[in-house]
């Protein structure tokens, strides 16, 4: 078992990242870290994240959609159904399990939503990350899936946040709740990460971008907060689900 010790570049946070995955395409990890508070004080938050190399190892990233409409689908039984490789919660929904951000599928706009974040997947295996700006809704042209959410967190390499911006609430920036994050790294590999304890948005982009993220965008979290990697659920949701993400295998 390898145990690394990572620092944040302000030196308030350590990360101790535990490798309990590693394969030829995926790395998956549980991560556990102590953040220390200016006067001393001190918690404790558990993170697990996985990163992919999906290009050129005939992988392929996609949104599903539950498979009972209008009562949404458990994670564990979406496992046994898809068999991917990897996996993590999707986008946030209403009651009703209808989603409130696009799903693309197969190059086609499935679902439309008002979030305005978004990350699509072109057919060779690059990341693009999308943006919803004004009245103009995100343009998917060129991805053959992609899923909207929000809001951002890095953006090129720094951290970004404006709940505003993304269509959110002011009090959005500093609510504390588990998060689930995707993003990727400069060279295309993609991040997909599960905190379990309550962040607020900051502390999440930290986390991301200690883990080499490039780009970054915030998706559902709270209770609907998903994590498989590899034949093992690295976190369960209690709550059944209106869609998630998954890496699977391309058809030949």
């Amino acid at each position: 078992m390898q145990v690394k010790v990572v620092k944040f570049n302000k030196g308030l946070l350590a990360l101790r990242l535990t490798v309990v995955i590693a394969c030829a395409v995926a790395l998956s990890m549980a991560t556990r870290g102590l953040l220390s508070k200016p006067r001393g004080m001190a918690y404790e938050y558990n993170a697990v994240y996985t990163i992919l190399d999906i290009r050129g190892d005939g992988l392929r990233v996609v949104p599903v959609i539950a498979g009972n409409p209008g009562r949404g689908e458990y994670f564990d039984r979406m496992m046994v159904r898809l068999k991917p490789i990897a996996a993590i919660n999707g986008t946030y929904f209403d009651p009703e399990y209808r989603t409130l951000g696009d799903i693309v599928i197969d190059g086609k706009v499935v679902q439309r939503g008002c979030q305005r974040q978004g990350i699509g997947f072109t057919p060779g295996g690059g990341i693009g990350f999308l943006e919803r700006r004004g009245s103009r809704r995100i343009d998917w042209r060129g991805y053959e899936s992609g899923i909207a959410a929000g809001p951002r967190l890095v953006r090129n390499g720094k951290g970004d946040i404006d709940v505003v911006r993304d269509g959110f609430k002011p009090a959005a920036a500093t609510k504390k709740a588990p998060r689930s994050v995707i993003g990727a790294t400069k060279d295309g590999r993609l991040i997909l990460c599960v905190v379990k304890d309550s962040v607020d948005l900051r502390t999440t982009a930290r986390i991301m971008l200690e883990l080499g993220a490039h780009n970054a965008v915030n998706l559902d979290g709270g209770m609907s907060c998903a994590l498989y990697s590899r034949g093992k659920s690295l976190d369960t949701p209690v709550v059944a689900l209106s869609n998630i993400i998954v890496v699977v295998p391309r058809k030949k």
